[in-house]
């Protein structure tokens, strides 16, 4: 949904939920349900809960603090924000004690090597996910689930499950989440299509370090962006390789078998991606700037509103436009500096849209992969499964946010340039040979 209008974030909360966040209101205010965010308080509930006491390694308490005084004192959190903001802490707090539980009685879960990774690394809505989708379809590598990246440490229930055949609680965890974040924004899918067992991306893995853009598009708190933008991510990257290697582990993967990822956050933190993955080959997408933004800002918008009343589209536009040309300088800078040309690949999201399969020609070449007929049909699968607009047709326009074009245009012309960006004219997920939704 587009802020079309100018139209106020409470304008996008179901009655049902407006009605909630108001009950929450008075009962907060004659000292009920008020729904603490206080970092002892937290992690004491996550010890009780889970039965467990020690973390291991408390790097983490530093940017959860950080990130908790951004909510109280930025984010302006609606009452039903605040209980999902709490919760979602809580989750994470809970998978480090089941982490550092489950690493006390299997250490040669840390033994596990993980070959050199092929890495997305794009801006939101530059095509990065639909390829991420298209390069899991091939066998030959792995990949994370949905419900992999929220829920990625087994805890013992999962194991009872596991050994009596039964569906793991995660998945059913993740599927009732699901119905509750559609219920309170079915707009979102329309943006980034959801689902328990979609291929995902480890930003999620990331958010276990409390250093992860997802916060950002969940809440506005400048302060914590600026601190992500600004400081150095290799604990939080080092984190995210545990992670992997405990689902690799509990999933019985090859141990030879290089695994795909992506998240756009690469593009603020490719130095620290770099630290644990020295040897990863990159493949990075370009799409026109312009539609970028104005769709990192959609993107965003949609996300945020939930959780705040007061956030505004404007701010939204200011904040994005920022954060893109920063990301940009960065990994520009990196690239050059900590890449050989010999391990990153650039391809066109124009390319991709027109020609999927000569695009993923070129980057299986790059890969040194032969690009057999049995994967472009898993591809193709994947692609007649994932029908354009099945979620809704993502609208937005970057006038939304208090941006111009030309401006817009200007201020990233230097990305433009470096790439040989072409303008996109027009939408190509309104064209008959487009076949896609467009995912981020």
């Amino acid at each position: 949904m587009s802020p079309s209008r100018r139209l106020q974030s409470t304008d996008y909360h179901r009655r049902p939920i407006r009605a909630l966040n108001t009950l929450l209101r008075g009962l907060s205010a004659v000292g009920i349900a008020k729904l603490p965010l206080q970092q002892d308080q937290l992690i004491a509930t996550a010890r009780k809960a889970t039965g467990l006491r020690d973390f291991g390694d408390e790097g983490f308490l530093d940017p959860m603090q950080r990130l908790i005084t951004a909510l109280e004192q930025e984010a302006d959190l609606n009452p039903v924000g605040r209980y999902m903001n709490r919760t979602n802490i809580l989750r994470l707090l809970k998978h480090r004690l089941y982490a550092h539980e489950l690493l006390t009685r299997h250490p040669e879960i840390l033994e596990r090597q993980i070959p050199d990774p092929v890495v997305i690394v794009g801006l939101a809505r530059s095509g990065t996910t639909r390829l991420h989708r298209l390069l899991a379809s091939d066998p030959r590598f792995l990949h994370l689930k949905s419900w992999e990246t929220v829920f990625p440490v087994p805890y013992p229930e999962c194991f009872a499950a596991r050994d009596a055949g039964r569906t793991d609680p995660r998945i059913t965890a993740l599927d009732a989440g699901l119905k509750a974040v559609m219920y309170m924004g079915p707009q979102i899918a329309a943006v980034h299509p959801l689902g328990t067992f979609e291929v995902e991306e480890e930003v999620g893995l990331l958010q276990h370090g409390f250093s992860s853009q997802i916060f950002e598009v969940q809440a506005k708190i400048p302060s914590f962006a600026e601190w992500l933008m600004t400081h150095n991510q290799n604990t939080a990257y080092e984190y995210m390789v545990v992670l992997m290697k405990i689902i690799s582990w509990f999933r019985g993967d090859p141990p030879d078998r290089p695994w795909v990822l992506k998240t756009p956050q690469h593009m603020q933190d490719l130095d620290a991606l770099l630290h644990v993955f020295p040897n990863a080959r990159l493949v990075c997408p370009h799409r026109d700037p312009v539609k970028v933004v104005g769709s990192s800002c959609s993107m965003t918008w949609n996300g945020i509103v939930r959780d705040s009343d007061s956030v505004t589209p404007d701010w939204v536009g200011r904040e994005w436009l920022e954060k893109t040309e920063r990301m940009l300088q960065k990994t520009l800078k990196v690239r050059k500096e900590m890449v050989t040309p010999q391990r990153q690949y650039d391809v066109q999201y124009a390319d991709i849209t027109a020609d999927w399969q000569g695009a993923l020609q070129g980057i299986y070449d790059f890969l040194d992969l032969p690009f057999s007929d049995d994967v472009r049909g898993r591809m193709q699968n994947w692609l007649d499964s994932n029908q354009q607009h099945q979620h809704g047709k993502h609208r937005y326009s970057l006038s939304d946010f208090g941006l111009d074009e030309q401006a817009v245009d200007r201020r990233l012309m230097f990305y433009r340039n470096r790439f040989d960006i072409p303008y996109e004219t027009k939408n190509p997920h309104t064209t008959a040979c487009s076949n896609t939704t467009e995912t981020s």
